[in-house]
C-alpha cells in the first residue's frame, strides 16, 4: 500500500489530483459522466484510503480515450473510496519515466496505455516493484506478461467498432460510409475490420483513409480535409474517425455538410468516449448533435475488479485479459439522443447483433494475428477502395 514519507508529499499529490482535471493548456475538461454506482467498500477490513491508483497519460482533453480512462478510474476511486492520481506527461513526454516514478512512490496499481517501449521496460523492471500491479491497456492478444505483477488487457475494439458499423450501415441513405484512421497500426486496424463487418450487415459499403503525418491523432485540419474528400469522391453520409482528437475535424465537416445541403442526414460516429455526452457537457451542442453514437471501451470494469481484490485482502494476479461485449467492456453509446434519432430498424438490429455476439452466433474479426497479405486481402474484400 502507498506510504507517504512526509506531509508535504501528501499535499503535493493532493494538488496534483485537483490538476488532473485540466488540459495541458489549463482548460477544465468535462468528459461524459460515469455512474460510480455503490459507494460502499467491498470489505471493511481493508482501509480503502490505503489503496492507490495512478494513471499515466500524455494529456487529458482529447475527448476520447485519455479522458474516458481518467473518468473511469476516477469513478472507480469514488465508488470504493480509494486514492487516485492522474499523471500527465504532456505531448511527447516520457511515459516510461512517469510509470517508473509512480511505482517508486508506492502506488498499488499503475496503469497506462500499452506500447512496445513500456512492454520492454516492464520486462526488465516490473519485478523490482513486487507490490505494484502494472495494468496495460490495449495490449496485443499474443502478449503474455513477463512477470507476475503485469496485467495486459486487450479490449475487443473490433466488437465496439462492429456495433458502430451496424449503426452506420443501417442508417446510411446512400449505402456508403467512411472510416478515417490515425495511422496504419494494428490497433487502428482492429477498429477498422470490426467496423467494416458491421457495415456489411446491412449490405452497405465502406471507404477508408488514414491521416498519417507527424501528428495523426491531433490533426483536426487534416481529418476535416479527408472527410470532405471522402464525401466529394464517394458521397458518404456517415463518417467514423478513429484518431483521437483529430476526429474534431470530421465533426466540423459533418456540421458544414448539413448546413450546405440543408439536411440532417449526415452523421458522425464517435470513438472511445460517448462523444455526444462529452460535447454536450461542455455546452457544444452543435457538435454533439452530429454524433449519432460512439464506439467505446469501458476501462472501469477491470479496474473495479482489481480494487475489489485488494479490498478483500487478496493479491492481484498478473496475466492477460481479453474483454469484450460479453463482459460489458465495450460497445456503443446507447444514450437518449441515439434512441431518439436512430430508426427502430437500427435499434432492433443493434440489440439483435449484440445478443448474437454474446451468444457466440457472431464472431467479429480482428486485425491481430493477420499477416500483411491477409489484412490487405480483407480490406480489398470489404471496402469500396480496397
Amino acid at each position: 500500500m502507498k506510504k507517504f514519507l512526509a506531509l508535504f508529499l501528501v499535499l503535493v499529490l493532493s494538488l496534483s489530483l485537483v490538476a488532473c482535471g485540466t488540459t495541458s493548456e489549463g482548460e477544465t475538461t468535462n468528459p461524459e459522466p460515469v455512474d460510480s454506482g455503490n459507494t460502499e467498500p467491498v470489505d471493511e477490513g481493508v482501509d480503502p484510503k490505503s489503496i492507490s491508483i495512478c494513471f499515466v497519460c500524455e494529456a487529458l482533453g482529447d475527448n476520447s480515450f485519455n479522458d474516458r480512462s481518467h473518468n473511469s478510474n476516477l469513478a472507480t476511486a469514488e465508488k470504493y473510496g480509494v486514492e487516485y492520481h492522474c499523471t500527465q506527461v504532456g505531448a511527447g513526454g516520457d511515459i516510461l519515466v512517469a510509470v517508473r516514478e509512480a511505482a517508486q512512490n508506492g502506488y498499488d496499481i499503475v496503469t497506462s496505455f500499452y506500447s512496445a517501449e513500456l512492454r520492454a521496460m516492464l520486462e526488465q523492471e516490473a519485478a523490482d516493484y513486487p507490490d505494484t500491479i502494472f495494468f496495460m491497456f490495449t495490449a496485443p492478444m499474443d502478449y503474455e506478461p513477463p512477470v507476475d505483477n503485469v496485467v495486459a488487457c486487450y479490449y475487443r475494439n473490433c466488437e465496439a467498432a462492429y456495433m458502430g458499423g451496424v449503426v452506420a450501415g443501417s442508417e446510411t441513405k446512400v449505402g456508403a460510409v467512411s472510416f478515417i484512421g490515425g495511422q496504419e497500426l494494428v490497433n487502428i486496424y482492429d477498429w477498422m475490420v470490426g467496423y467494416l463487418e458491421g457495415v456489411e450487415v446491412s449490405d452497405s459499403s465502406t471507404v477508408y483513409a488514414f491521416i498519417g503525418g507527424d501528428n495523426p491523432f491531433n490533426d483536426p485540419a487534416r481529418a476535416k480535409e479527408i472527410a470532405y474528400s471522402l464525401y466529394n469522391n464517394y458521397g458518404v453520409d456517415i463518417q467514423y474517425c478513429c484518431a483521437s482528437q483529430s476526429g474534431d475535424g470530421m465533426f466540423e465537416c459533418i456540421k458544414e455538410l448539413r448546413e450546405a445541403n440543408g439536411t440532417k442526414d449526415f452523421w458522425a460516429i464517435g470513438v472511445d468516449s460517448d462523444q455526444y455526452a462529452v460535447f454536450a457537457a461542455n455546452d457544444k451542442m452543435e457538435t454533439a448533435e452530429v454524433i449519432l453514437t460512439s464506439c467505446m471501451k469501458n476501462p472501469m470494469a477491470p479496474m473495479n475488479s482489481f480494487v475489489e481484490t485488494l479490498l478483500a485482502g487478496e493479491k492481484i494476479q498478473g496475466g492477460h485479459l481479453t474483454r469484450g461485449i460479453k463482459d460489458d467492456a465495450c460497445g456503443i453509446a446507447e444514450n437518449d439522443f441515439f434512441k431518439a434519432n436512430a430508426s427502430q430498424k437500427t435499434l432492433d438490429l443493434v440489440e439483435q447483433q449484440k445478443q448474437a455476439i454474446k451468444n457466440d452466433e457472431v464472431v467479429v474479426s480482428t486485425s491481430y494475428g493477420l499477416s500483411t497479405d491477409e489484412l490487405a486481402a480483407f480490406l480489398k474484400a470489404h471496402t469500396i477502395n480496397g
